[in-house]
């Protein structure tokens, strides 16, 4: 019997306080003989206050396993209240931490281009963060009465980064050091203000490649073969021309995209552009395209969009999570496009890798069972080989270890294709020879469809008129 095991009564009640102090159960044993009196609930409550439990006693229970006469059986007759967990530590920020440059697209599918979320940027000294302590929660109490002091929230701190600095009056309050553009990154919780890298020309030999730790404008193109880095912004007044781009935060190129499908443009914001040809891109967030998207591999983390009423996209494969809106799709010459939707861009990798495996796996057993099937037709009596019993062992184990990568996929797709209500929506006509790819479910454009909406229901694509 434990130290926290108390027996009164003539042992009649047993009270043992556990977890922490924070529950108290009680047995209560059947009277010896028909000349032994009932217990009754004040029995038990004394039994309990003896034992120093005077917290949380639930007496109706008490008075329900007395009456019952529930003998002998072990149930909870005092719980605790846990110390709560207050709220987190939050920031008050004085600029958006939502930058983008998409248009908002109404209900009725006008674009409004003065709607859109620019380039923040700071004067010297002014304010950019408050932080708000983390706060206690609210006090428990264990079954002896004791008080449990509430827990803290979680703390957090941003790293006041180049370009700024903490206010020696106020350590929670970051201001910027210089005027400049504002930068921060919600993963590394660091926050800078950054002055702008700009080139009054094109990226050219007169610049070589820009490799920089800074926001881009460049005043002119980005010439073929050239490159640019940046973990920041870039601005383009030109166009980028056959070049390979790598920034974390948006693209805006004023002109267009040309490319040849060799060189990657690979963007951890929006893309905002007035066309896209021939260029494979890759963008954790949207993109949007003001003309034309043609002949192009696109993978977007959030969205594809042809701003324009008349904004095409012909041929290539465009894969975006949540939606692709445009125009048109392929042409009368029954060009091949591929428009998918509804997949998460951030487990794209690990579903593509496991599904290589899951094929690898697949035709490993098939081989083996090729092998299985001559031995059957040459030998007159194959379960009597050693080899053909090994095979027949190696296909078992093949196809074990398919379906427990099977098994992993279905795991995955819970993550890869939680998106919400993914749709792809054409606001004229789509044409012969565009195939669309929502989830699992395929469809097959066979005629020239006008004003018009896809998406899932159930596990089947839908075609609807768009109202």
């Amino acid at each position: 019997m434990s130290e926290n095991t108390y027996n009164l009564l003539g042992g009649r009640v047993q009270v043992e306080v556990i977890d922490q102090k924070m529950r108290a159960t009680v047995s209560i044993k059947a009277p010896a003989d028909d000349k032994e009196p009932d217990l009754v609930l004040q029995d038990v409550l004394l039994t309990l206050k003896l034992a120093g439990v005077k917290f949380g006693i639930n007496e109706k229970l008490i008075d329900k396993y007395l009456a019952e006469k529930k003998w002998d059986q072990l149930f909870v007759a005092a719980e605790g209240t846990y110390p709560a967990v207050g709220n987190d530590a939050i920031f008050g920020y004085n600029f958006s931490t939502t930058k983008s440059l998409k248009p908002q697209i109404k209900d009725d599918g006008h674009i409004d281009y003065k709607e859109i979320n620019i380039i923040c940027s700071a004067n010297k000294d002014d304010l950019l963060i408050k932080k708000i302590s983390p706060v206690q929660g609210t006090n428990g109490v264990d079954v002896f009465g004791n008080v449990l002091p509430g827990k803290f929230g979680k703390d957090f701190n941003i790293t006041a980064g180049t370009g700024t600095y903490k206010d020696p009056n106020d350590a929670s309050v970051i201001k910027a050091a210089t005027d400049g553009i504002i930068m921060f990154n919600p993963k590394s919780l660091i926050v800078e203000v950054q002055k702008l890298y700009a080139i009054p020309g094109s990226v050219d030999f007169s610049t070589g490649n820009v490799h920089v730790k800074s926001s881009v404008d460049i005043g002119g193109d980005v010439k073929t073969g050239f490159s640019i880095t940046t973990p920041y912004d870039i601005n383009v007044k030109g166009r980028i021309e056959h070049a390979e781009i790598m920034c974390e935060g948006n693209l805006n190129v004023k002109g267009g995209i040309v490319g040849d499908n060799i060189q990657l443009i690979k963007v951890g914001g929006d893309i905002h552009t007035g066309y896209i040809r021939d260029q494979q891109i890759i963008c954790h967030g949207g993109v949007y395209a003001a003309t034309e998207i043609s002949s192009s591999t696109i993978e977007s983390g959030d969205e594809v969009t042809l701003t324009k009423p008349d904004g095409r996209i012909v041929g290539g494969k465009i894969i975006a999570s949540s939606k692709i809106y445009a125009g048109s799709a392929g042409n009368k010459y029954d060009v091949p496009t591929l428009l998918e939707v509804g997949a998460n861009f951030e487990h794209r990798e690990r579903y593509n890798k496991k599904f290589e495996q899951i094929t690898e796996s697949h035709n490993q057993a098939e081989t083996i069972k090729k092998k299985i099937d001559l031995m059957d037709e040459s030998l007159p009596d194959p379960g009597m080989n050693n080899a053909y019993k090994a095979l027949k062992d190696q296909h078992k184990a093949a196809i074990e270890h398919w379906e427990r990568m099977c098994a992993d996929l279905k795991e995955i797709e819970k993550d890869y294709f939680n998106v919400d209500n993914p749709v792809v929506m054409i606001m004229k006509t789509v044409f012969n020879g565009v195939t669309i790819k929502i989830r699992h479910a395929v469809y097959e454009v066979k005629q020239e469809m006008n004003h018009v909406m896809f998406k899932l229901n159930g596990d089947q694509i839908e075609c609807s008129p768009i109202k």
